[in-house]
């Protein structure tokens, strides 16, 4: 047996038993904190004494042996080897006090007799009496054993006793009665340093993996031996157990392994010792903080000495540094064995005596929580309070914790229903499925009167996103009474849910909304509010919003009305906006509708790379089922981000994965006309006809068939032009021009496009340059760059070869920058395209944009397009004067005297910058 600094100890031992021979008597008391190794020490020395030919006599105290009189005493003398006689005279000696004496003290004549058959079993021998534990033996067998020892002052003894004194109250009987003698030890044992642990795992491990784990070990067990064996074991599990060649390859990690051995350890220490010990791990468990001894005094309601004894003690034996556990094992191992009811007992005293001291709310309501909830009022703000607090730290799980727990705890129909509202908007921000077993509680307290107007409202967007529409109109019915007592925001909230109704209403004429035969009530409801108001609604919405507070569903109705009117730079603002207080919440439902709204957008300005990016992330961030009655939304943005990239096999995917029918609502359509772009592009007209002329017949049912929602006619018209029909394509672009608002100017940029194929030369290549002007202005880069080939083919036809060769190297620029790889490998294809790609012009037309400053160049951009300097400064926010500056420097860097001569290419700059 190996000892690590107990050296001294052990030689002070061997040498009071060299000396016994001369000096007779002599007591030695080894003290020191539990699983410190006082009991390898005491057996390291009777293993000694063994080897030289001592008679040896061991015994150990126990905590739940207290009660036997005798009974350390019983252990020693049965270990003598007696004759039959003797043996019966010893046990006789041994029933009679018990049955005798009231104390189970032993008379002057039984002490004289077991000393003498001591002394007759020894034969002139050195005797070792050893007593482990002794803190646990019983008072009749101290009391036996001092009377002995005093009996045998002259002859060869050493008695050895250890002890763990935790507790000044409980002074040791030994300590008393020999601390004033000259042939007393005191041997105090401290638990190993950081060199002793060194030296401890040296012998089982090497040089190098001593030192690389040392700093480790002892941080986790304090420097006990005990607990430092359990975990080596530990370690060794953790891998191949080493052998004799490999003691280097038990763990290549800087850190320890705690596992099973180490708790258990720490377990049965803590059930082993002083019940006192065990209340007060306990109750600092509870705490889940390191806490004074006026605190814990409070919470177990003990003495102020026995808790910051029990403290020390708990310190000393390596459970306990700085005040708390040295590791989670053993807080975990301090609460276990602890049956439930008395669990939540200690933790709702906890949270009462947190409370009381004004803890922060977090920290009463984890304890709160542990203990089931408090019906009253106070746990119920507290929970709340911490709820929120929560949500700001980004933690909404535990957030949810914190509600479900004050729901249970609410005794008020209206608090409950606050609350009930609360947990459903912050489980909606993790899985919005996760609110479906809220909404018949949730109904339940708007029947009865308990549900507040925005709870309303909530309740409804509930619905609404899981294709209730027609549940959530009868919410919003009830809501419409009491309109005039909301404020400005509450009454944008309302417009915007209203409006989210209309669009996720099921479609007239499909099974879903036969089935339902509130749905047109909903189409009712929903109403048809003035676009303009919906546009300062949704301004409103977005300028207060607060991703711990705002109703998500809104806020997704107010980026979607800025999107569908083309205020794209807004949409994307607010998005980019908003997306660091989601992700800092990691609130999963807000990253994704922020990310489908940014597809949209992208989708929008044809930017494909953003727009797979984008959608992409929204569909991976919060997986399809929980996307509701919304699914239509990124998912058509998907595939039409992959269909035009040139990605058909995908595409074609997550087309055979469409949506299920009872999602088919408007954004369903908007999954219909991305699926009808991908036949148009798969060559497969007939199908992409069947698609979108269906997508123009729900729409028309809704009253929602409006180019700026769904530009569907666009996409009819080409899959026309695909079978050869151009009289149906020109008459449905007609249509649609006279649909559209005269400032979209990339519905009209792309009619113009596509009604160019249906007229011949000059008309359309007239007809496709102010195309291109509008699809500049619109900053719709596929567009742009799908106008701009039909330029320089028209050009190419009319026989002006170098305007076809430029128009086809902007295109396909403008192409690689979208991300549309069929259209750029098409005209990198065509001769003309690819000459133009090496012609002297192009290059110096490209190197002398990059002598522009970035300033330079978006001003230089917008006045290619026409703008004036008085609405340039407008848009960019900077003064006219600073206009005219930029526009002198753009002149002379590209040696042109005026605007007129600006490069056409500057707009695509410009347009790829935005």
């Amino acid at each position: 047996m190996i000892l690590v600094e107990r050296c001294i100890e052990l030689q002070n031992l061997k040498r009071m038993l060299n000396e016994c021979m001369t000096n007779g008597r002599t007591v030695a008391l080894i003290t020191g904190p539990g699983g410190v190794g006082k009991t390898t020490l005491l057996s390291s020395f009777t293993g000694y004494a063994k080897d030289i030919g001592a008679l040896v006599l061991s015994a150990s105290g126990a905590r739940s042996e207290q009660v036997h009189p005798l009974g350390v005493l019983g252990q020693i003398l049965r270990s003598i080897e007696l004759n039959s006689d003797k043996g019966e005279r010893l046990e006789r000696l041994l029933a009679s006090q018990e049955a005798d004496s009231q104390d189970f003290s032993l008379s002057a004549l039984a002490v004289e007799e077991l000393t003498g058959i001591l002394l007759e079993a020894a034969g002139g021998r050195p005797v070792v009496l050893a007593v482990d534990d002794m803190q646990y033996a019983d008072p009749a067998s101290l009391q036996a054993l001092l009377l002995m020892l005093r009996r045998l002052a002259s002859s060869p003894v050493v008695a050895v006793f250890a002890e763990w004194r935790i507790f000044s109250s409980k002074p040791p009987l030994v300590l008393a009665e020999f601390i004033k003698q000259p042939y007393f030890h005191l041997l105090n044992v401290e638990p190993l340093s950081l060199g002793g642990v060194t030296d401890w795992l040296r012998h089982r491990l090497g040089e190098e993996s001593a030192e690389r784990l040392a700093p480790s070990f002892l941080a986790a067990t304090g420097g006990s031996p005990l607990l430092l064996q359990a975990l080596f074991q530990d370690q060794c599990q953790g891998v191949d157990a080493p052998g004799p060649g490999d003691v280097e390859s038990v763990s290549a990690t800087d850190e320890a392994l705690i596992g099973a051995h180490f708790k258990m350890a720490v377990e049965a220490c803590l059930h082993r010792w002083d019940p006192q010990l065990l209340d007060v791990a306990r109750g600092l468990a509870v705490l889940g903080a390191p806490a004074s001894a006026d605190v814990l005094v409070r919470l177990l309601k003990s003495e102020q000495r026995a808790v910051a004894e029990a403290l020390d003690a708990l310190a000393g034996a390596g459970l306990l540094r700085s005040g708390w556990f040295c590791d989670p094992a053993a807080r975990a191992a301090a609460l276990s064995g602890l049956d439930g009811e008395a669990l939540a007992a200690l933790y709702e005293r906890t949270a009462l005596l947190l409370h009381s001291d004004g803890a922060v709310p977090s920290e009463v309501a984890e304890r709160l929580v542990a203990a089931g909830g408090i019906s009253e009022k106070w746990s119920v703000d507290v929970l709340r309070n911490a709820a929120w607090q929560a949500m700001r730290e980004g933690d909404p799980s535990r957030a949810a914790e914190f509600l479900e727990v004050a729901h249970q705890a609410c005794t008020d129909a209206q608090e409950r229903a606050e609350v009930m509202v609360a947990l459903a908007r912050v489980l909606w921000l993790v899985k919005p499925t996760a609110v479906t077993s809220l909404l018949m509680p949730l109904q339940s307290a708007l029947n009865d009167g308990s549900l507040a107007d925005r709870g309303m409202v909530a309740l409804s967007t509930f619905l609404a996103w899981q294709g209730r529409a027609d549940e959530a109109a009868v919410v919003l019915e009830q809501v419409d009474a009491h309109e005039d007592e909301f404020d400005m925001t509450g009454a944008a909230e309302l417009m915007l849910a209203r409006q989210w109704i209309r669009w996720v209403v099921p479609l007239k004429g499909t099974d879903r909304a036969e089935e339902t035969s509130t749905a047109h009530g909903a189409d009712e409801t929903a109403g048809c509010e003035s676009w303009s108001d919906l546009i300062k609604s949704a301004e409103q919405v977005l300028q207060c919003c607060r991703i711990a507070d705002a109703l998500p569903v809104t806020v997704l109705s107010a980026l979607l009305v800025l999107t569908f009117d083309n205020r794209l730079d807004d949409a994307q603002r607010w998005c980019e906006t908003l997306w660091p207080e989601a992700e800092a919440h990691q609130a999963v439902a807000w990253v994704a509708i922020l990310a489908a709204v940014q597809g949209l957008v992208a989708v929008r300005r044809g930017d494909l790379v953003d727009a797979e990016l984008h959608s992409r992330r929204a569909l991976t961030v919060m997986p399809q089922h929980n996307w509701g009655a919304a699914l239509g939304l990124p998912l058509s943005c998907l595939v039409y981000a992959t269909t035009a990239m040139g990605h058909m096999d995908e595409a074609e995917t997550l087309i055979k994965k469409a949506l299920p029918e009872v999602h088919r609502n408007p954004f369903w359509l908007h999954f219909l006309h991305a699926r009808g772009r991908f036949y148009i592009e798969s060559n497969l007209p007939y199908a992409a006809l069947a698609d979108l002329q269906a997508c123009g017949r729900f729409l028309a049912r809704c009253d929602l068939d409006l180019p700026h929602f769904v530009p569907w006619r666009s996409d009819l018209a080409e899959a026309w032009l695909c079978l050869d029909d151009a009289l149906s394509a020109k008459a449905v672009i007609e249509e649609q021009l006279t649909l559209a608002n005269v400032d979209d100017k990339r519905v009209h940029g792309r009619s113009l496009r596509i009604m160019a194929a249906t007229v011949k030369l000059p008309a359309r290549a007239s007809m496709l340059r102010d195309a291109v002007k509008a699809l500049i202005e619109s900053g719709d880069r596929l567009e742009l760059a799908i106008a701009l080939a039909d330029v320089s083919d028209a050009e190419l036809e009319s026989g002006r070869f170098a305007e076809s060769r430029l128009s086809a190297h902007q295109a396909k620029r403008m192409a690689k920058i979208c991300g549309a790889e069929p259209l750029y490998w098409r005209l990198q294809n065509s001769g003309d395209a690819a000459a133009q790609d090496d012609t002297p012009t192009a290059q110096k037309g490209i190197h002398r944009f990059a002598l522009l400053s970035e300033a330079e160049r978006k001003v230089a951009a917008l006045a290619a397009q026409g703008r004036s300097n008085r609405e340039i400064s407008r848009t960019l926010f900077i003064t006219v004067s600073t206009v005219e500056q930029h526009l002198t420097k753009v002149y002379r860097k590209l040696g042109v005297t005026s605007r007129s001569g600006l490069p056409v290419e500057l707009c695509l700059v410009g347009s790829a910058d935005h």
